[in-house]
């Protein structure tokens, strides 16, 4: 056994690992930023696979795996695929971070046949996610760049995890003693079920508009999770934006910043299946240093014939050289690394400012939108229904901002539709006024046409919890017990299942009459 500690100096941090034999027969162990390596070193200088360590001739020796910003053994440089012994005492350096050689044993003898049974097995999960709410556990966190971190987790009890690429998960932790839930998609793939990973961005004010608050569950992610902390999945996967179960032959990927995380699930689905599906993957960034998951990306394009990676920058890098594409997304560059553009699927994703534009370039192109999806957790305040509507009438609001959907319930993000409601006649006098009964806080509020039955609670300080805000994610699914609500439009996180059964969602649900629900 290998005992290495860690050191890295910037981030104040000291680990101990031990290079065991998981294996009777393993004898190398490999170091880098992969999940995929024995010793995990989560840094943007460390490469996914920076170099291993092997036990040969009673030794062990490490070689460099041929990483970008090379590795050093005792100040000494360590050119790319040759051995070098390792004694006690002898430091490793792998971009910022030093590994301490503090002990040295050889590994176990492969044992006889007779005495294999010794060895301990382990224990893999064997039921599927039912999509019931699940206790996890994060088991690895790697730095993609500078403001995003990729989170894994296991289930305890473990299962295996089951949903489809490009779908999110509700993630539910307590902060200052208060559960906050929010919406992540998932960035690893279905066909890897024994862990789910979470690709987030640190979130900060826009620089023209301090007063708006950062991203509070994405930077408390940042600030305070740590490997074996544990957080909560509430209900299944969820959200249509996925390229099963009808696989498009012809693939258009078109993300820009942290909307890369569904694609990369779809990406690394189509790898792990060898899928007939010929994609391109059109990645939009600020600089090289913000590229998420650039060394992926381009080991897949080089390893799959059917996949064709483009990378544009809209910020000229300093100081660094780039041989790529640069500006913006146009009708010119898509037709350059896509001169098939109108015979493919379109799958877009990122910020709404960016998928407004992308889907307004589309449009001019004469892309045919049937084949256009897109997805987006960004939140629309939406109108007030108007309080002067008269008895027996039929309301007809004027078009409103709404999260859009297609026919197939993927999210077109943000568009214009006008929508009609009938709404009941509202109480004469000799009638009485109509209440929300919050059963489990035992409180009855008047109904206001104007307010959801979330923002009833929260105005009353009743706890509902809540995500997205404008039904896509499910996360304030609750059970009316008596009444009706009515939508300004379908919510799409809510299933005939769900309907049958008497549920709402309670941040674009409105209390039609009197109401009693379980909250």
């Amino acid at each position: 056994m290998l005992t290495l500690k860690s050191i890295n100096f910037e981030q104040q941090q000291f680990q101990i690992h031990h290079l065991k034999q998981t294996q009777p027969d393993k004898m190398e162990w490999l170091l880098g930023r992969s999940t995929a390596c024995d010793l995990v070193l989560p840094n943007p200088e460390v490469s996914r696979v920076h170099g291993k360590i092997a036990y040969v001739d009673d030794a062990y020796y490490f070689m460099d795996m041929g990483s970008s910003f090379g590795s050093s053994l005792n100040g000494t440089s360590v050119p790319a695929n040759e051995k070098y012994q390792l004694s006690l005492a002898d430091i490793l350096q792998l971009g910022e971070t030093f590994l301490y050689v503090e002990g040295i044993t050889a590994p176990s003898i492969p044992p006889s046949a007779n005495e294999a049974e010794t060895y301990t097995s382990v224990s893999l999960p064997e039921q599927p996610w039912a999509g019931e709410d699940l206790l996890c556990r994060c088991c690895r966190i790697i730095d993609e760049t500078p403001d995003v971190k990729t989170f894994s987790f296991i289930a305890e009890p473990p299962v295996l995890f089951t949903y489809k690429p490009g779908q999110f998960v509700n993630l539910a932790i307590d902060i200052d003693g208060k559960p906050v839930v929010r919406s992540y998609s998932i960035s690893s793939s279905p066909t890897r079920p024994y862990h789910l990973s979470l690709t987030i961005k640190r979130v900060a004010s826009p620089p023209d508009q301090p007063d708006i608050p950062s991203g509070l569950v994405s930077n408390w992610m940042h600030n305070h999770l740590k490997v074996g902390d544990r957080v909560q999945l509430i209900g299944g996967p969820l959200g249509h934006f996925t390229c099963l179960p009808n696989l498009p032959s012809k693939l258009m990927l078109i993300s820009a910043g942290s909307g890369i995380t569904p694609m990369m699930s779809m990406s690394r689905w189509v790898q792990d299946t060898l899928a007939d599906c010929d994609i391109v993957f059109l990645h939009c960034a600020r600089t090289p240093d913000d590229l998420i998951f650039r060394t992926e990306l381009e080991t897949i394009a080089a390893q799959l014939p059917n996949f064709h990676l483009a990378v544009t920058l809209t910020q000229q890098p300093l100081g660094q050289s780039w041989m790529g594409l640069t500006g913006r997304i146009s009708s010119s560059l898509l037709q350059m690394v896509a001169p098939d553009l109108l015979e493919r699927s379109v799958y877009v994703c990122g910020p709404e400012g960016f998928m407004e534009s992308t889907k307004l370039l589309l449009e001019t192109m004469k892309f045919p939108m049937q084949n256009y999806q897109s997805e987006s957790f960004g939140r629309t305040k939406k109108p007030k229904p108007s309080s002067q509507a008269t008895p027996s009438a039929t309301w007809h609001p004027q078009p409103e901002t709404i999260m859009a959907h297609n026919g197939n319930g993927h999210h077109d993000g943000i568009a214009t539709k006008s929508a009609s409601t009938q709404l009941a006649a509202p109480p004469t006098s000799a009638q009485a006024s109509p209440v929300v009964h919050f059963m489990k806080a035992e409180r009855q509020i008047p109904v206001d046409d104007s307010a959801s039955i979330l923002e009833l609670a929260e105005q009353e300080g009743i706890p509902i919890r809540s995500a997205c805000r404008v039904g896509a994610c499910g996360a304030c699914k609750i059970r009316v017990h008596k009444g009706q609500v009515r939508y300004d439009t379908p919510p799409t996180a809510l299933t005939d299942t769900d309907k049958q059964a008497g549920y709402a969602l309670a941040c674009v649900a409105y209390p039609n009459g009197s109401l009693a629900i379980e909250a």
